[in-house]
């Protein structure tokens, strides 16, 4: 099923949830049409949540960027049953070539990097990332694993370049950072799925 759809120009990107992802040209609003797609479900679990493409071209390439959804509250049994399992994670893909979209790397955060990463009743993986670019570098929110914010300048190698984490807030057990957006100074705006607002800046 369709969970989220940007449009750049006459394109629509779409994160497709089980499916992966879209690329469906829009030039023609009343007649929709698929030019690209990938499906990496399965073998990874969790669904494809947002895609966007890179607003440069790495190497003459056209790239994009994709981002899961940890799809699902745990409890104590259920976090300790998903030991070792991927969890939702942020995805380079080259769509050069409409025929033949290439992963190129995915990037993942450790359950070591968050003390609030197996927490009952909270998600800990990827969830969303800020729908614009500046300087290469794509924004997440990361739920118990905060912001994560990621150097896509080569992306066939992704780093991390900074983080942050929110405190707990309002009774809750752990913070489960749901969505973040940026504005024209550089102000970061990361939002809680339950309760609170962190306003941030990052020095370089």
């Amino acid at each position: 099923r369709l969970h989220h759809a940007l449009r750049f120009g006459t394109e629509m990107w779409a994160g497709c949830w089980h499916g992966g992802l879209r690329v469906i040209d829009v030039s023609d609003i009343t007649r929709p049409r698929t030019l690209a797609g990938y499906n990496y479900h399965p073998p990874f679990p969790e669904p494809t949540h947002t895609v966007m493409p890179l607003p440069f071209r790495p190497g003459g390439r056209r790239v994009c960027v994709a981002i899961d959804e940890e799809d699902q509250f745990y409890g104590a049994a259920e976090a300790e049953a998903r030991r070792g399992r991927p969890h939702a994670a942020l995805w380079t893909f080259d769509v050069s070539d409409w025929e033949r979209v290439q992963p190129l790397a995915m990037f993942e955060v450790s359950e070591l990097d968050s003390p609030y990463a197996r927490t009952p009743g909270g998600r800990f993986g990827a969830h969303q990332f800020a729908e614009r670019m500046q300087d290469g570098l794509v924004y997440c929110a990361w739920f118990s694993g905060g912001l994560r914010v990621v150097d896509l300048a080569d992306p066939s190698a992704p780093r991390e370049i900074a983080s942050f984490i929110p405190e707990p807030c309002g009774g809750r057990p752990s913070p489960q950072s749901n969505d973040v957006d940026i504005d024209d100074r550089g102000l970061i705006y990361l939002a809680d799925r339950n309760i609170g607002l962190d306003i941030l800046e990052m020095r370089r």
